[in-house]
């Protein structure tokens, strides 16, 4: 049977007739850095393992066009441009990764057998196993190595290196019930999640409650807040609750408006339902357009759009103001504080209300592409976005 040598998944045995001769001495060879003494010798400083060199040399047999089918069979192998796995039959779970190095020969002077030449550098300079091995609590205390149960509930791995240089795992934690911690102790310690949370019973995974992606989905969710006979107190008196928000195309509006030419309010509450646990969620995200084109310049009033729980408390809320005769309007957003008042969360965002357009008229700011709001919600912390920035 012939001797095999694969290349990037090509054997080589193939295209030649035979090897006769393959250079891969022990090791790659050491570079190591020393200090002069000011009389005496040197202090050792460090080492480092070299890129290593491995010749092949093989015979090609005379045949009709034999010599331009090998040269062309192997420079098409040889034309890659990052390492490739080189593979010898005699040591078949160990891959060098390797390139061509130099000029490959091909001698056609003899009319019965041509010989040549290929030669690899491996730049890591040694090889690694592509043998995998598997511990586990079957064979524990075995070659692989130990796999110890504590009694305080951890579990200590000791794996048995087999290879000849260090080795850095990758570790892949799968848990079989909900866990608020783990931690990876070693040369180096990893820790994940909070070592003094008690996980005693697992959780249900929380699952979408509520995805608004039609007019149908908003109207069914959202609700005209008709138990407001004002909108909400917040930075000036309430303005009588007498308009109405829709949807409308892609995006939600002032649809109506009680009074032509003076103040105007439309509220609409979502009461963000409990998950599968039967507790409200710890995370939610809740993303929409909106529309704020005021013809009559004169028109005034106030669109709000706020989140609740079952009693109706609110928890968050968007709001657009436009408080008397002009164009200039405010993007506003409010929190609840413990106080159960509504506080206003950072600056208002003006904007011109009888175009849409943000200060300057450099973009929309209620267009789909730019006007998306979001209010996201991640355990105790509400954000708030507006033209896709925080």
């Amino acid at each position: 049977m012939a001797f095999k040598i694969y290349y990037n998944g090509t054997d080589l045995s193939n295209i030649v007739d035979g090897f006769t001769g393959i250079t891969r001495n022990i090791g790659a060879g050491w570079t190591n850095n020393l200090q002069t003494k000011s009389k005496l010798g040197s202090d050792f400083l460090r080492n480092s393992i070299n890129s290593k060199s491995i010749t092949i040399n093989f015979v090609v047999n005379v045949k009709k066009d034999r010599f331009t089918s090998v040269r062309k069979a192997l420079g098409e192998i040889l034309n890659v441009n990052e390492p490739c796995a080189l593979i010898f039959d005699d040591d078949p779970n160990s891959v060098w990764y390797a390139v061509p190095d130099g000029i490959p020969t091909l001698d056609e002077s003899s009319f019965y057998q041509a010989f040549g030449t290929l030669t690899f550098l491996v730049p890591k300079g040694y090889a690694e196993s592509v043998d995998t091995k598997t511990l586990n609590n079957d064979n524990s205390g075995g070659e692989n190595g130990t796999i110890i149960n504590n009694a305080d509930h951890s579990v200590s791995v000791l794996i048995n290196n087999n290879g000849t240089l260090p080795i850095f795992p990758t570790i892949k934690i799968t848990p079989t019930a909900e866990s608020g911690f783990f931690g990876i102790a070693g040369q180096n310690v990893l820790e994940i999640g909070n070592p003094d949370e008690a996980d005693e019973k697992r959780k249900t995974k929380q699952t979408t409650i509520a995805d608004f992606k039609t007019q149908s989905d908003f109207d069914t969710n959202f609700v005209d807040a008709t138990d407001r006979t004002t909108s909400w107190e917040t930075n000036i008196s309430p303005i009588p609750n007498n308009s109405k928000l829709k949807w409308k195309t892609d995006g939600i509006r002032m649809s109506t408006f009680s009074q032509a030419a003076t103040w105007n309010a439309g509220i609409q509450r979502y009461d963000v339902p409990k998950d599968s646990t039967g507790q409200y969620p710890v995370n939610w995200h809740a993303q929409f357009n909106t529309f704020f084109i005021q013809n009559n310049a004169r028109q005034a009033g106030r669109f709000q759009l706020y989140f609740c729980d079952e009693k109706k408390q609110p928890l968050a809320m968007f709001e657009i103001f436009k408080g008397g005769a002009g164009q200039n309007a405010e993007l506003i957003f409010w929190l609840i504080g413990g106080d159960n008042k509504m506080h206003k969360f950072g600056g208002d965002k003006p904007f011109n209300a009888s175009t849409g357009k943000a200060p300057g008229g450099v973009t929309s700011l209620f267009d789909a592409a730019h006007g998306g709001q979001a209010i996201i919600k991640q355990g105790n912390k509400i954000s708030f976005y507006w033209k896709g920035v925080a």
